[in-house]
Order: structure tokens, then sequence, then C-alpha cells
């Protein structure tokens, strides 16, 4: 049955209002140490408001103030603007080094398999294998398979085709 109230002007007035002003929302994931922090600046960014740290910041991170980078390890080509975090000049610093660190692994890779092509083009050969003895192996065949039917003559022809 409809509902006789249920006329577009007597629920103008009792319709939920939408706490965001930049129009629908949706739900994402965010991880929990963050969730309070997020929220705080997604307001602040609906409300066109500048996003600031607030007093009620929940992972107790203070506010961040650029820093001189002149002595900074970064190479020209790669440091970063004055307006960057300092969470990402440490990210870009920690790149640098890593980016050198990998460098002189790759050097100490390169000088290892030299030393070891040279030590094996100089290392010796030695393919010495002396053959066992045909009796002794007869007996070990046979006391695997005790109706083979291989004798003596056949392992020693064996034995010869081997070192042949």
């Amino acid at each position: 049955m409809p509902n006789p109230k249920g006329h577009e002007d007597s629920i103008k007035d009792s319709r939920f209002k939408a706490a965001w002003q930049s129009g629908p929302t949706r739900t994402i994931r965010v991880p929990i140490a963050l969730a309070d922090a997020t929220l705080e600046y997604a307001r602040q960014l609906d409300q066109v408001i500048e996003p600031r740290d607030t007093v009620n910041n929940p992972l107790g991170m203070a506010r961040i103030e650029p820093r001189d980078t002149t002595d900074s390890i970064v190479s020209p080509e790669i440091r970063p603007n004055t307006d960057q975090s300092h969470d990402t000049r440490n990210l870009v610093d920690e790149v640098t080094w890593l980016k050198t660190e990998n460098k002189r692994l790759q050097n100490l890779l390169s000088d290892l398999r030299v030393e070891l092509n040279d030590t094996l083009r100089n290392a010796p050969v030695v393919l010495e294998w002396e053959s066992p003895d045909a009796a002794d192996l007869l007996n070990r065949l046979k006391a695997k398979h005790k109706k083979s039917t291989a004798s003596l003559a056949d392992i020693e022809a064996i034995l010869e085709m081997i070192e042949g």
C-alpha cells in the first residue's frame, strides 16, 4: 500500500543532508593508523580550506617545514623541490644511496666474475677416473640383481668401452 504522505513536498525538509560539498562519495581502504588523518585531510579539501596539520593529528606528526638541501648528497638533476615534504626528500636521498650501492655491488660482481674466469682458465683440468675392478662390479651387480645373466667378460668389455 502506497504511503499517502509520501509526496515530494512533504518530505523535502526531512531528507538526509550530504556532509560533503564536493559531491558523491565512495568507500576506500586505508591503513587504520592513517584513517583519521586521511579523513581530516579530505574534509579540509572538501571545505576548500588550505590543508594543514591539526592539533588532533592522531599520528602526532608536526608541521613539516622546508629544509635547506644544498649540502645534500642528492645530485642536482634529481634534487627535490623545496616545496616537497621532508619524507619525500628522505626517500629521494635513500633512492640515490640505493642507486650508488647498486652500482658498487654491480662493479664488485663484475670483478668477481673476471677473477673467477681467470681462475678457471688457469686451473689445470684434471679428468682422472680410475675404473673399478671388473670383479667388484660384477659382485655389486649380482648383489642387487641376483638373476642377472651378465658375466665377468661382459663387465670387462663394458669397462674397456668406457675407458676407450
